[in-house]
């Protein structure tokens, strides 16, 4: 789908199909906009429709792009997981007319859940759509990088085609995502049921808020300016110099072309860089008359530091993007481990990035408030209005389902705190489960009143019935028990048994799933979220990826059609 679908009216393509098949005939372009993409479009709404019917519990990620020529386009994917498998599947890429008002995306929203019949199924929704978040998220820079990007033509800047299947940021290629208005949830909350107080309908991405912890940190890295500057012109001179890559290549090193829009890319380079020995790299700049690009002993010692202040964001940022394993079991873990690694790091007497340490430390306490507060950290009063959505507490109970966390996520804590969060853990899982049963006993009860309403039954030999039907000595043997307190129980002593396990398999639920049956439903209802927004993302990159400067008089419906297609392509 990366060829122009004017291809096919070539007379030297003609000519090629006719050499490979005689017999075969070239069908036109027209009738593939017209005919053959509508039909297969038609064929793979009809296999996710089964997909969606087939899934208990599923998750959304959804956002809004725009392409080169500033026409808006609404995008939503689904996270399922079906036979212990995680799936994701692009469920709708339309065109979105007009101003984007809060009216146009609930009944576009509403439109998706009606199609493929998802009411009372979806769990949690992910985006991020305040502007000021996507601005700084769309142009993270590391100092002294500046230079590097000014001076890259723009025809280094759009890359291979390999590079943009595989970019996450949808900001590549020259398109730029859509600055839209802060969307209260009762947008989504029209169509969809309002979750406890505990929770949120819709959560921020993760990964998005933790570059704005990055973001921070960069704007207080100063003292290690001068440093990185070095760094990035030894970058552009190993893609401008020969000699200089060439004398890199001998000794088995090379330094990556950083990444405008990607801040973990410049990462790398930086990374890449201090990993020269000194010795080799001093001799190299020295034969080619470039001794001021010499690393000197503290430049050294400040890329030491900013890449151990940053690795674990990096490691991160990467982790949290997954779609084929759980990725919301990774947040609370991440941010208490990124937490205590800078704390460990600012309490070093040789720390020189110290004003960036400490900015890193406050910057991750204000925007992940809601979710430290849960094990009592001080967190500054003020924190940013998306913060308070990490309270959910489906970030606190969801690493117990994985495996390899199980509590080991919580050892740094205070044994007292410790215990106090356990016990907060406990109640939360009794109360999900409770809820979980309560909605099955519901379903089940409207399945039977339906049957029962479908069959003609006489009223009369209904109440001769109930009139001669004999007492019985101990009716509790034949009385539906009550469940509040066996369901308690149930789900506490599968818990702790759990908890207990020497595996340490990821997918340990799954595999054991008949051991704990109450555990796994509530598996396949949390685990379905994923951590970040990056899904839809990536479907913004392919589409970015059809829209190139050479294919831009593509129609919408051609674009949504070929979007669609493309990142479904799986199903036909």
């Amino acid at each position: 789908m990366g060829m122009p679908l004017s291809i096919v009216d070539h007379v030297s393509f003609k000519n090629f199909m006719n050499d490979v098949d005689p017999k075969y005939k070239p069908i036109h372009r027209r009738d593939i906009t017209r005919s053959f993409l509508p039909t297969l479009h038609q064929r793979c709404i009809k296999k996710l429709q089964e997909i969606c019917a087939q899934s208990t519990y599923v998750s959304l990620t959804l956002d809004v792009w725009t392409d080169r020529r500033m026409r808006s386009y609404f995008g939503v994917t689904l996270h399922t997981i079906i036979n212990d498998k995680y799936k994701s599947f692009l469920l709708s890429f339309e065109q979105l007319e007009g101003k984007h008002t809060s009216e146009k995306l609930s009944a576009e929203f509403d439109r998706i859940i009606q199609l493929y019949n998802l009411n009372g199924k979806v769990v949690r929704l992910i985006t991020d759509n305040a502007s000021n978040n996507l601005a700084a998220f769309n142009n993270i820079i590391l100092p002294g990088f500046e230079d590097y990007f000014n001076e890259i033509t723009e025809d280094d800047e759009s890359g291979s085609e390999s590079n943009d299947e595989e970019s996450d940021d949808c900001g590549s290629n020259g398109n730029k995502r859509l600055e839209a208005n802060e969307v209260d949830d009762s947008v989504y909350q029209t169509t969809l049921n309002a979750p406890a107080e505990e929770e949120f309908m819709r959560l921020p991405c993760f990964s998005h808020s933790l570059q704005l912890v990055v973001n921070d940190g960069i704007k207080a890295s100063g003292t290690a300016l001068s440093s990185l500057k070095k760094v990035a012109e030894l970058a552009r001179l190993a893609h401008c110099s020969t000699q200089f890559a060439e004398r890199l290549e001998k000794v088995n090193h090379r330094i990556p072309k950083a990444n405008r829009t990607r801040w973990n890319s410049q990462f790398q380079t930086v990374k890449k860089v201090i990993n020269i020995p000194s010795s080799t790299l001093n001799s190299i700049l020295t034969d080619l008359k470039k001794n001021d690009l010499i690393l000197t002993s503290r430049d050294r010692k400040s890329l030491e530091e900013f890449v151990s202040l940053f690795e674990l964001f990096n490691q991160a940022t990467v982790l949290t993007q997954g779609e084929s394993y759980a990725t919301v079991t990774l947040v609370a873990p991440t941010v208490l481990s990124i937490l205590y690694d800078l704390q460990r790091e600012l309490s070093s007497s040789t720390l020189i990035l110290t004003c960036l340490c400490e900015a890193l430390i406050s910057s991750i306490k204000a925007r992940f408030s809601g979710l430290l507060r849960h094990f009592e950290i001080d967190v500054p009063f003020d924190s940013f209005s998306m913060s308070e959505r990490f309270s959910d507490i489906i970030f606190v109970i969801s690493p117990l389902f994985d495996g390899r966390f199980k509590l080991l996520w919580l050892d740094n804590l205070h044994t007292v705190v410790k215990m106090r969060v356990l016990e907060k853990l406990r109640g939360a899982f009794v109360r999900f489960f409770s809820k979980l049963n309560l909605s099955m006993s519901q379903s089940v009860e409207a399945d039977v009143s339906n049957e029962r309403k479908a069959s003609d039954i006489d009223e009369t030999t209904n109440s001769i019935e109930s009139l001669t039907k004999r007492k019985c000595l101990f009716p509790y043997f034949n009385e539906t028990k009550k469940n509040s307190f066996n369901d308690k129980l149930k789900i506490l002593i599968e818990l702790d048994a759990y908890l207990c396990e020497e595996s340490n398999d990821e997918n340990l639920l799954f595999s054991k799933k008949h051991i704990y049956p109450c555990l796994y439903q509530l598996g396949l209802k949390y685990l379905s979220v994923p951590a970040t927004s990056a899904p839809i993302e990536r479907i913004f990159s392919q589409s970015g990826f059809l829209m190139r400067s050479h294919r831009a008089s593509l129609s919408t419906k051609n674009v949504c059609l070929l979007t669609f297609l493309k990142c479904n392509k799986v199903l036909l």
